[in-house]
């Protein structure tokens, strides 16, 4: 495990430079104290061998040369790296390993990272494992999962006397994504595409929604039936819709609800909604973020506009990292942890011991 001392700045290393990653780094860079950027991968070709500030676009004179590879990242011996690279275990569990087995600690948006017990427990054994051997933690979270629909609504139902039901809903204008981004989501396909893609799996929606309902349950003392259900209605352009590379023609997907269902007892007890749309307010929604807690005292929680997938999501990481350095080595989840908050006065002490 990398120990700093309390006037040493921590190493960070960065591992993924996609629209997230690239927002860590400016945060970290321009709005953070207390942290040093000692290494920076990406497989960009554009980006390789450029000064990270340029990349990120970031304001400060600071910050190393990106490299192509994680392994020259660890070879600079950070404390914690901050890992954005993918949502699916089955491609990054390797490399969270590797950080592990490096001694680095680890924060990640990988969706599936975020609460790996249930679905995939053979992956949460091997990081775990590594992350005892080696007296690091590792942590997946974001804004969702991570934040919204776990870590917050969880807290919420401190107040309540009982819960009889939760719902969560989502509206995101994803205008500003990127057209691979929107690709993977499932935007820019015919009906038949769209639907045949989430046959298949080459259409993934939004990743996540099974890990924070298991979070929830489990932090509530609920068990659930079964696996989370995952519904997907496909929500068709009638004319051109605008994007950053290009108008997506009528008559394909420019947007998409998801729906996720718990039951406990037979009775649906946790359902979330997700909205995604090039161009909600036409569609006769707005973004934000609500919570719907339902019982003998019942909580109605709304944040009004929702909060933005990439700007909510890099600084959830950054806030971790502070967490992470004083927690006890495993794999944890935003469950085991006290909230982030975005310390903004160097780095806390007792984040050095």
């Amino acid at each position: 495990m990398n120990d700093a001392a309390p006037t040493e700045k921590v190493r960070v290393g960065l591992c993924g430079l996609g629209s997230i990653g690239k927002h860590v780094g400016k945060l970290l860079l321009d709005h953070r104290q207390g942290f040093e950027i000692v290494g920076a991968a990406t497989k960009e070709a554009g980006a390789i061998g450029r000064p990270l500030k340029d990349v990120v676009g970031a304001k400060r004179e600071a910050g190393p040369l990106v490299v192509e590879h994680l392994d020259d990242v660890l070879a600079q011996n950070p404390t914690v790296v901050v890992y954005s690279t993918g949502s699916f275990l089955r491609e990054t569990a390797d490399d969270i390993v590797a950080v592990a087995t490096a001694g680095a600690h680890l924060v990640s948006p990988c969706e599936e990272l975020a609460f790996p017990y249930n679905r995939f427990p053979e992956h949460a054994r091997r990081i775990d494992e590594a992350a005892r051997a080696n007296g690091v933690t590792i942590l997946g979270t974001g804004v969702n999962p991570g934040f919204i629909f776990d870590a917050l609504l969880a807290t919420a139902t401190g107040v309540c006397w009982d819960v009889s039901a939760i719902r969560g809903r989502r509206v995101v204008d994803v205008v500003g994504f990127g057209e691979n981004i929107h690709l993977r989501l499932g935007i820019g396909y015919t009906r038949e595409e769209f639907e045949r893609g989430h046959r298949d799996g080459t259409i993934a929606g939004h990743v996540g929604f099974p890990e924070s309902i298991e979070m929830v349950c489990e932090r509530l003392g609920l068990d659930l039936d079964g696996p989370v259900e995952e519904v997907f209605e496909p929500l068709v352009a009638e004319t051109a819709a605008p994007t950053r590379y290009g108008a997506i023609e009528a008559g394909r997907t420019e947007g998409f609800i998801q729906r996720a269902i718990g039951t406990v007892k037979g009775e649906t007890r946790v359902q979330l909604e997700l909205v995604l749309h090039l161009r909600p307010q036409s569609a006769g929604v707005e973004p934000a973020d609500t919570i719907e807690i339902d019982g003998l005292h019942p909580v109605r929680l709304t944040l009004k506009p929702g909060m933005d997938a990439i700007l909510a999501t890099s600084a959830q990481l950054v806030n971790s990292i502070q967490v992470v350095l004083n927690s006890s080595p495993g794999l944890k989840s935003v469950k085991d942890l006290p909230p982030t908050a975005a310390w903004l006065n160097g780095l806390a002490r007792d984040a050095l011991r």
